[in-house]
């Protein structure tokens, strides 16, 4: 009977103390249960952690990032087939959320369903074209299948959004070096302004290869400009310095016999670095060697990428004797699928970036005003072929006649192919 008596009062005294936790648990939001749910998760109490979870979840069941976090502590700890439908659940309620597709491919990676991964990757990337994590992702998926050429493709794609991207090198050092490390391209601008019937025009073939360093690119250029042809030799590379920090180098080289087209030598030096929050920075240098002066250009951009936009502005400065000449551009992306992209682009001066501007032999030239703007088009046909095009207006001081403005127009498309 005394036994009866003691494990009556031991019951009771349990609820009694229980009665006061629940009240409490009854008294949070689902925002104080989450955060504190989120700190049980991740010092390993997942089931306390669950507990607090589904308590939100009664408070606040549309609650995703509740249900995201929820479904990754049952896939912490093997339960994969529970994890899919807590995300499954998030998905249909929130069409392309993002968060809940993150987590939905580590679920399958997690349980070597790398196909089922791929299917995922392929629509996050459909809602979010430039996420460079999502992309990772995808080629580490394609590198558990040994589609190794389709992730190198990846990689090429994650490169043209980033290229500063800490994760490239390895990446494609994790990659057999048969697959897709080269292309070749064709370019071609035609420009026409209102002070001259004949037009301009520069046309340009180009070959690069991928190395574990970085990219290394050889090109020939041909200008044709108020009856004078010349051709300019370059060699272009980006080498990764480090993790998020790779560099910009180019030389080009032209004989400027009988016309000055190109300047004789061209340096261009320019470190990239990734940092926080989504925002990519530059500072580096352009030489032109003309004849009987050289030009010493200093630049620097900053660059952002903001959902499925990157927005970048560059500065040009170029000191002179009397005065310095500045530019500047601004340059935004818009990208609608897995490496297609529209852009547009206006800005103010001269860049020695463009050769259609160096048609005369005196480094005034940088000195002249100019603005600007244009749009254009990125658009792979395949994984292995891309064309751009691009439409482009300035109004342009003439250098032999300052004060005076004419108007220029300029074409441009070009050819990509890797093999």
């Amino acid at each position: 009977m005394m036994n009866k008596h003691v494990l009556v009062l031991f019951l009771f005294c349990c609820a009694s103390a229980q009665l006061p936790a629940q009240s409490f648990l009854d008294s949070l939001g689902a925002e104080d249960l989450f955060l504190r749910g989120r700190e049980l998760a991740f010092s390993g109490q997942r089931d306390s952690a669950r507990l607090l979870l589904n308590k939100a979840l009664e408070k606040s069941p549309n609650y995703a990032d509740i249900r995201i976090l929820l479904a990754r502590t049952y896939a912490w700890d093997g339960l994969r087939t529970v994890a899919r439908m807590e995300l499954a659940t998030v998905l249909e309620q929130k069409k392309g959320y993002r968060d809940a597709y993150d987590a939905a491919i580590d679920v399958e990676m997690w349980d070597d369903k790398y196909t089922d991964a791929l299917r995922l990757c392929n629509e996050a990337i459909r809602y979010f074209p430039n996420d460079e994590e999502l992309l990772v992702k995808k080629v580490k998926v394609y590198r558990a299948l040994n589609r190794d050429q389709e992730a190198l493709l990846t990689i090429s794609i994650l490169e043209d959004i980033n290229r500063s991207n800490p994760n490239i090198e390895a990446l494609r050092e994790s990659i057999s070096t048969k697959g897709i490390l080269n292309s070749a391209g064709i370019s071609y601008s035609y420009d026409w302004t209102s002070e001259s019937p004949r037009p301009n025009q520069i046309a340009a073939l180009q070959y690069s290869r991928s190395t574990r360093y970085g990219t290394v690119i050889g090109r020939i250029n041909m200008a044709d400009r108020r009856r004078k042809t010349k051709l300019q030799y370059e060699v272009e590379a980006y080498p990764s310095i480090m993790g998020g920090v790779y560099a910009y180098v180019n030389y080009g080289y032209a004989d400027t016999a009988n016309a000055v087209l190109f300047p004789a030598h061209r340096i261009g030096l320019e470190l990239f670095f990734s940092l926080p929050a989504s925002f990519e920075a530059s500072i580096g240098s352009r030489h032109l060697y003309f004849d009987p002066k050289p030009v010493n250009i200093y630049t620097g951009s900053l660059g952002y990428y903001i959902g499925n936009y990157w927005i970048s502005l560059r500065s040009y400065i170029t000191p002179g004797d009397f005065s310095v000449s500045r530019s500047v551009s601004l340059t935004t992306r818009w990208y609608f699928g897995e490496g297609h992209y529209l852009f547009g682009k206006a800005g103010g001066g001269v860049s020695p970036d463009e050769d259609r501007f160096i048609d005369s032999a005196g480094a005034a030239i940088y000195n002249i005003g100019s603005t600007g703007l244009g749009a254009g088009i990125h658009y792979n046909f395949d994984p292995f072929s891309a064309v751009t095009t691009s439409f482009d207006y300035s109004n342009q001081e003439l250098s032999y006649d300052r004060g005076t403005y004419m108007d220029v127009y300029s074409f441009s498309v070009s050819y990509k192919y890797k093999f």
